[in-house]
């Protein structure tokens, strides 16, 4: 096995990805379980760090360690701050808070950016930002519109190499309230994706009434048998999303490149409602994406 170099965590509020990864990047080993930031009870985070990644350490000795994501908040290990846009990778880099402990470790926690978004608003982040220098150094791009979705989906101008703003929409989670929590949730329970009703969705989500009604419009085509599509979940998936990326497209003047980072399925139901819209994109996934920034940001 090649030298590891270092551990790099991805930390997010419902899981824990570790990397060990070797002098040039290359991913030696990796783990992933639910012991998210909300999962893990205060001051036990060391104990989880080792659970998963203590054997490692034992394998290869006292590597630096790097986090980013909700592991920074004030609901994490420690709070780092965030950082105002415009923001560089030199900017995260020197922003880098360390992490006291009992085991003798460089512990190096990413800080958060924040901005203003498309629409005026204040808006933050954590996590994305390492995931957004990864997929444009991957793509050799300088000016682009990045789309990292999920639960809390984030879309970010990037220009002349730095983060210049960010703008979130609450669409994975929307969907998972909806579906667990609301009128419509026992309508939409099936989990296999139907491409074709997601693309109606997709249509649907350009109603004049709004998407309020839309979402209502579920309930009442299903009880009078009017519902033309198989599954009602992907339906509401493109509704959401479809609703997500119009209002994108009417705040940006002009489109150049879009770049999604994230999972493939993501990545296939994003880029097939941006086609709806006319706009093409390109592709970079979530893993590759995180680990070319911490690689960069750390010089691993």
């Amino acid at each position: 096995m090649a030298n590891a170099s270092a551990i790099a965590i991805d930390w997010g509020s419902s899981t824990f990805r570790a990397f060990l990864v070797d002098e040039t990047g290359a991913v030696l080993a990796q783990t992933s379980t639910e012991e998210g930031v909300m999962q893990v009870p205060e001051g036990r985070f060391v104990d989880v760090l080792m659970n998963n990644c203590g054997n490692w350490l034992e394998e290869h000795g006292s590597l630096p360690v790097v986090m980013s994501g909700t592991i920074g908040s004030r609901n994490g290990w420690r709070e780092t701050p965030y950082l105002p846009c415009p923001v560089s990778l030199k900017d995260l880099n020197h922003q880098s808070i360390p992490i006291e402990n009992n085991l003798n470790l460089d512990i190096q926690v990413m800080p958060g950016v924040c901005g203003n978004n498309m629409f005026g608003c204040n808006d933050v982040m954590r996590g994305e930002e390492v995931q957004i220098f990864g997929a444009m150094d991957t793509l050799n791009l300088e000016n682009a519109l990045v789309c990292l979705p999920g639960t809390h989906s984030k879309w970010c101008e990037f220009k002349n190499g730095k983060i210049v703003s960010l703008t979130t929409f609450m669409t994975g989670e929307m969907f998972a309230l909806i579906r667990n929590s609301s009128a419509i949730g026992r309508l939409v329970e099936d989990s296999d994706f139907d491409e074709a009703s997601f693309l109606l969705g997709v249509e649907a989500s350009r109603s004049e009434a709004g998407l309020l009604n839309a979402l209502f419009s579920i309930r009442a085509d299903a009880l009078l048998g009017d519902l033309a599509c198989r599954s009602r979940a992907s339906y509401l998936s493109g509704m959401l999303i479809g609703r997500e990326i119009l209002a994108v497209c009417k705040a940006m003047n002009a489109i150049e490149d879009i770049v999604l980072v994230g999972s493939e399925a993501l990545i296939h139901k994003y880029s097939r409602a941006l086609a709806m819209e006319g706009v093409q994109s390109l592709s970079v996934g979530g893993n590759h994406a995180f680990l070319t920034g911490i690689c960069l940001l750390k010089g691993v």
